[in-house]
C-alpha cells in the first residue's frame, strides 16, 4: 500500500512540474507536544531555583557546559574540550564554535563567566564551588572560546556536580546585566537549548517554541537537533485526578507526573502507553532539632523504630515505591549498601522501651507525658501530592501506637518549603532528587545549608568533615570511605528517617514516538525528551 501511495505522490508532483505549475503551499499547523506538569514551577531561573519541576522546564531552554550519559559519565555539551591541572585546582574549558543564544548572539567565555558569577552568588545549590568553601576563586577568559576556572582547593567533583548541572545553564552576559534578577525565569529566559521560552500563564501553561538553529545535542541522543515538535506546551495540572482524566481524555500527550492512584486506570486504557523506571528520588522524614524533645537520641531512635516503611510503600505509594535504608538509593552514584546494617528496623516494642528510658510515660489518654509536657507534634508535608498526604497520615497513625500525637498540616509545595526554612514545624516529610551522593547529602545535611535546605537545623562537625572529605579529597578511596562514614552518621543519628524510593512513571498517547529512546536511558534526561520525542 505504501508503494502505491508513494508512486501516486511522485506522479502527481511530476505532472505539476511538467505542466509548469507549482504545488499549492499547504498551510502547516505547528506540531505541538502537550505535557502535563503536576506542579507549577516557582520560577524557571536556573540559578535561583532548587525545585524539581522548575529544573525540568528550564532544562529545555538553557544548557550547562557538560551533560551526563547513561553511565553518568561527563559528556561535552556547550564545551568542546577540557583539561584539568594535575592538582585539580585549575580547569580549562574550550567552548564549541558557532553556538548562538536564542537572541542570535554568539556564546562566549564572557557569558560563561557571568553565569558562574551569578550561580555562585544566588544559587542555593552552589555551595561546592563557592569561594569560601575552596571553590571558584577566579575565572580567566583569555579568548572568546576559552574559560579557565581557578579553584581555591582541589575540586575533583566540580564537573559532574556543577558544570554538568542545568542549574549552571549558561545565560548571555548582556541579558544578566540588563534584566532584573527577579524577572529572570519569570518574564524572560534566554539560553542555547532546543526550545525558546515564549509565554507563561500562571496557573495554566508554559509555552516554548522550537529553536530551529539547534544542532548541538549530546552525542548519546539519536537526534542532535532541532527538536521534532515546533511547540512544547506544559499544562499545569496539580490535581492528581485531573491529570489522570486529562491523559485519559487525550488532552495531554505525555506526562511524567503519573500518580500511583492513577497508574492502574491509565494502564487499563488501550490508547495510553505507561512506562516505569528506577529513580534516585527519595522520600524522607526529618526532625526539627530545635525542638527540645528531639535532643534526646533515644527519642529520635524510638521514632525511627516506629516507622513501618513497608506500610508506607504499600499504602501511600500503592506498590510503586520501595523502602530505603539511607537518604540515597542504589541509583545514585556513591550509594553504599553497608548502610543497611545501621538502619533502624520497625520494632514498636523497642520504640516504647526507648521512650520509657527517655522519661516519657503514657497518660490516661495513651499519649506520652514528661514533666507535665504532652508529646504532641506537628507534621508538615505537601497537600497536592497523594503520596505525601498519605505518608503523613500513615506516620501519624504509626507514632500514635507508641504514644506520640501528631497533627498533620499540609500546604502546597512552595508554602511547605517556606515553612520548613523558617523552622515552623516539628516533623516534615519531603523528597529530594540528585544523581550524585556528595552534593545531595551536603545539600540536605551539611551545616552550611541550615536553614535553606538542611531543615533539621542540626549542625554536626563530624558529619560536615566527612562530607567535605568525600567532596574534596583527591584520592578516590579516601573520598569513598568518607562518603560511607557520612551515610552512617546520617542514618545512625535518626535526625533523618529515610522512607521510600519512588519510581519514574510516564504516560503517553500511543501516537507519541521516541519513547523507546527514553527507555534505553535509565533516567530519561530532559535533552532526550526534547530531541527524541516525535509524532508517529
Amino acid at each position: 500500500m505504501h508503494r502505491w501511495l508513494v508512486l501516486l505522490t511522485v506522479v502527481t508532483l511530476a505532472g505539476l512540474v511538467l505542466s509548469g505549475t507549482s504545488p499549492p503551499a499547504a498551510a502547516q499547523a505547528p506540531t505541538t507536544l502537550t505535557q502535563g506538569l503536576g506542579e507549577e514551577p516557582e520560577n524557571i531561573d536556573p540559578q535561583r531555583t532548587n525545585r524539581f519541576h522548575s529544573l525540568i522546564v528550564l532544562s529545555y531552554i538553557v544548557e550547562p557546559l557538560f551533560t551526563l550519559d547513561r553511565e553518568f559519565k561527563v559528556v561535552p555539551l556547550l564545551a568542546q574540550s577540557y583539561t584539568w591541572s594535575p592538582d585539580r585546582k585549575t580547569l580549562r574549558v574550550v567552548l564549541k564554535d558557532g553556538i548562538t543564544f536564542h537572541n542570535g548572539a554568539p556564546l562566549t567565555s564572557a557569558d560563561v563567566k557571568a553565569t558562574f558569577e551569578r550561580y555562585i552568588t544566588v544559587s542555593p545549590l552552589s555551595s561546592y564551588v563557592r569561594p569560601r568553601n575552596g571553590g571558584i576563586v577566579g575565572m580567566d577568559t583569555p579568548d572568546s572560546r576559552t574559560i579557565i576556572f581557578r579553584f581555591g582547593q582541589p575540586k575533583p567533583l566540580a564537573m559532574i556536580s556543577d558544570l554538568a548541572d542545568a542549574h549552571t545553564g549558561i545565560l548571555p552576559a548582556s541579558f544578566i546585566a540588563s534584566t532584573p534578577s527577579a524577572d529572570i525565569g519569570i518574564r524572560a529566559l534566554i539560553g542555547t537549548g532546543p526550545y525558546i521560552f515564549k509565554e507563561w500563564v500562571p496557573g495554566d501553561r508554559i509555552v516554548l517554541e522550537r529553536n530551529d538553529r539547534y544542532r548541538h545535542g549530546p552525542v548519546f541522543s539519536p537526534n542532535r537537533g532541532p527538536a521534532h515538535f515546533q511547540r512544547m506546551v506544559f499544562r499545569i495540572i496539580p490535581e492528581d485526578a485531573t491529570m489522570t482524566a486529562e491523559v485519559t481524555a487525550g488532552n495531554v500527550d505525555i506526562t511524567f507526573d503519573v500518580t500511583p492512584s492513577g497508574l492502574q486506570q491509565l494502564r487499563a486504557n488501550p490508547n495510553v502507553v505507561v512506562m516505569q523506571a528506577p529513580t534516585y528520588s527519595v522520600q524522607y522524614l526529618v526532625l526539627n532539632m530545635e525542638r527540645w524533645m528531639f535532643q534526646n537520641a533515644r527519642v529520635r531512635q524510638a521514632i525511627a523504630h516506629s516507622i513501618d516503611k513497608e506500610a508506607i510503600a504499600r499504602a501511600a505509594w500503592l506498590g510503586v515505591g520501595r523502602p530505603v535504608d539511607g537518604l540515597i538509593n542504589e541509583a545514585t552514584i556513591g550509594y553504599w549498601p553497608g548502610v543497611k546494617q545501621y538502619a533502624y528496623k520497625y520494632d514498636v516494642a523497642r520504640a516504647k522501651a526507648l521512650l520509657a528510658e527517655a522519661g516519657w510515660r503514657p497518660g490516661a489518654d495513651g499519649i506520652l507525658r514528661r514533666d507535665g509536657d504532652r508529646f504532641e507534634v506537628t507534621l508538615i508535608t505537601f497537600s497536592n501530592i497523594d503520596q505525601w498526604r498519605r505518608a503523613g497520615v500513615i506516620v501519624q497513625s504509626q507514632l500514635k501506637q507508641v504514644g506520640i500525637e501528631v497533627k498533620v498540616e499540609t500546604a502546597e509545595v512552595g508554602a511547605t518549603y517556606d515553612r520548613a526554612r523558617a523552622g515552623n514545624f516539628d516533623i516534615g516529610i519531603f523528597r529530594n532528587t540528585w544523581w550524585l551522593a556528595q552534593p545531595y547529602l551536603t545539600f540536605l545535611t551539611h551545616s552550611v545549608n541550615i536553614p535553606s535546605s538542611n531543615f533539621s537545623r542540626w549542625p554536626n562537625p563530624e558529619l560536615d568533615k566527612a562530607l567535605d572529605t568525600a567532596s574534596n579529597a583527591l584520592d578516590d578511596g579516601e573520598r569513598e570511605r568518607a562518603l560511607q562514614r557520612a551515610q552512617r552518621i546520617i542514618v545512625e543519628s535518626a535526625v533523618w528517617v529515610p522512607l521510600v524510593s519512588n519510581t519514574n512513571l510516564l504516560a503517553a498517547k500511543k501516537s507519541v514516538g521516541g519513547l523507546d529512546v527514553l527507555a534505553q536511558h535509565p533516567w530519561w534526561p530532559v535533552h532526550l525528551r526534547a530531541l527524541a520525542l516525535t509524532r508517529k
